[in-house]
């Protein structure tokens, strides 16, 4: 069974007609799920930073550019809501993987339900009013400097139509790497600066997306760990779990019922 490739060439195609460095498509074979697709080489940005990060700023900054500029762009319209009930089936895989093989925790059915409750009352409060596409996976391993020093953008098949804060997330809480000291916080703020947003709205958005992906990220990797046998994810979930314990850290109003929640398990 091959992967299902329309996904990928519509979002690709929306991208290169607005002048985003996506791969250019040469040839489908759509009966077998194969493409022929331009190849942007190999200097991915989780590369080049291994070998050297003293561009890591300009880098991230080169970035957000582009993701201020794809936010200011209408979504296309056949692409799916990043609604309660997908973000909730995203933080379930930390019940069910993350707790049950790495905690040894199997939450009975009435904390499960409070779980969900919890959840749901956050994403009631997301910002439903300026939403634009989301790639999903916006970070150092799927962006690529390329020859023209613009980026280019790799593994956007998933994306969805959801808050402008999503992607940011993805780029500056990397499961993969370490930001220098003070690198997100800078960047969030550059960020700020640069996208015409409600400050505000984004703000609480940032946070409730910060811990929804976190969390998922913990049941996913998890899952790739135990399931399909992949042990390299294993070692990443330190870094994912101190992105966790920081947000419910924190004394934020939006999170405290939930951080309260999750402080038991993580």
């Amino acid at each position: 069974m091959h992967e299902e490739i329309q996904p990928f060439i519509d979002i690709d195609k929306f991208l290169f007609e607005h002048g985003f460095c996506a791969p250019e498509i040469f040839a489908i074979d759509e009966e077998n799920g194969f493409l022929l697709l331009e190849d942007f080489g190999d200097e991915t940005y989780g590369r080049i930073l291994q070998k050297n990060v003293t561009n890591e700023e300009e880098l991230y900054k080169k970035a957000i550019d582009c993701l201020v500029e794809l936010q200011k762009i209408s979504p296309p319209k056949n692409v799916a809501i990043y609604n309660h009930d997908l973000l909730f089936k995203e933080v379930m895989l930390f019940v069910d993987w993350y707790l049950i093989y790495e905690k040894k925790i199997d939450l009975n059915l009435a904390r499960r339900q409070e779980f969900k409750r919890l959840w749901f009352d956050l994403f009631d409060l997301l910002n439903r009013e300026d939403q634009t596409l989301v790639l999903r996976d916006f970070h150092a391993d799927n962006l690529m400097l390329l020859k023209n020093n613009n980026v280019g953008l790799l593994d956007f098949q998933d994306a969805v139509i959801g808050s402008k804060a999503y992607d940011l997330v993805s780029l500056l809480e990397d499961a993969r790497r370490d930001l220098a000291p003070n690198l997100a916080s800078k960047m969030l703020q550059y960020f700020l600066q640069n996208s015409s947003i409600d400050q505000e709205k984004f703000l609480h958005d940032y946070e409730i997306l910060s811990l929804q992906r976190n969390i998922k990220i913990l049941g996913i990797f998890s899952r790739l760990a135990r399931r399909d046998g992949k042990e390299f994810y294993l070692k990443l979930l330190p870094r994912v779990r101190d992105y966790v314990i920081t947000r419910i850290s924190t004394d934020s109003e939006v999170l405290q019922k939930i951080s309260q929640f999750l402080k038991d398990y993580v």
